[in-house]
Order: C-alpha cells, then sequence, then structure tokens
C-alpha cells in the first residue's frame, strides 16, 4: 500500500514539474555559433536560444569554427526539428534552454547540448548547469574534439583576455 502511495506521489510531483515547463519547438533558422542557435517558429517568429549547461569556443578562438560546424551538423543543415525547453530569459528576452532535436515527423529527440560536450566540441558550464560535468569528463578522457588539444582554454577565460 505503502509503494503505491509513494508511486502515486511521485507521478503526480512529476507531472506538476513537466507541466510548468515551457517549450519552443520550431525549425532552426541560423547556427551563429557552437553554443547559439536562432529557432523559426510555426508563426515565422524567431528566437536566439543559448544553450544551458554549456560553453563552446568563441569563433575567433581556437576550435570555435569546428564547434560552430559540429552543431551545424548535428542539426542536419537545419532539416531537423527542434524542441527547446526553456529554463530562462534574458533580459534581452533571449531564450536560455535545452536544445533536443529529432528528425521531422519523428518523436524520437537527442539532447544536442550533451552531444556537443560528448563530442568534444564544447565545455560542460557549471555556472549554469552542472548536468554536463560528467559527460566532459568522458569526452577529456577520450581526447575526442578540442580535448586532443595540448592545453584547450575555456571560452570564459579567452573571453576575459580579448575583450
Amino acid at each position: 500500500m505503502n509503494k503505491i502511495l509513494i508511486s502515486c506521489l511521485i507521478l503526480t510531483l512529476c507531472q506538476t514539474v513537466f507541466a510548468g515547463r515551457q517549450e519552443l519547438i520550431g525549425r532552426v533558422d541560423e547556427v551563429p555559433n557552437g553554443d547559439t542557435i536562432v529557432v523559426i517558429d510555426n508563426n515565422k517568429n524567431r528566437y536566439k536560444v543559448y544553450m544551458l549547461g554549456i560553453d563552446a569556443p568563441e569563433l575567433k578562438q581556437s576550435f570555435g569554427k569546428q564547434a560552430k560546424a559540429h552543431l551545424d551538423k548535428l542539426l542536419f543543415a537545419r532539416n531537423y526539428q527542434v524542441k527547446v525547453v526553456i529554463a530562462r530569459r534574458t533580459t534581452a528576452k533571449n531564450i536560455v534552454g535545452t536544445v533536443y532535436a529529432t528528425e521531422l515527423n519523428s518523436q524520437q529527440y537527442s539532447n544536442i547540448n550533451g552531444m556537443m560536450v560528448m563530442s568534444g566540441h564544447a565545455w560542460a558550464n557549471p555556472r549554469t548547469s552542472k548536468q554536463y560535468v560528467g559527460v566532459e569528463k568522458i569526452a577529456r578522457n577520450r581526447k575526442v574534439g578540442l580535448w586532443e588539444q595540448k592545453n584547450p582554454k575555456a571560452p570564459w577565460l579567452w573571453r576575459k583576455k580579448h575583450k
């Protein structure tokens, strides 16, 4: 009896959490860099989306162009439908969230934020989310992507130096 009661309580809590989350569904219109996309919805509204929990090298930074190209490739040149689970909005009304992508007419979504970190094309950014810290450790150990470099510089440190 207690197990049934606990299961019902957990199910209710999960439904409450997921019911309150906001999502944006659309197609990728632009990939400005390795951790930002522009999504266009069915009403032709454009939204700038910063990918939560990751930080990719800047375009002028070592490995920045590769990160952008990899993100573009993951989204198959914008032929994928994306769902963005919105964590928050910036003061400029841009979106910060987790990007999921699927082929059109499919319901199977992939976490693109995590895929960027796993492939070594972005750092986990624990200041915004700790979700990808373990994934980054795996990429580092496998020496994939930017982890092939001897001493890759974190984007936040690079930006500080190049202000």
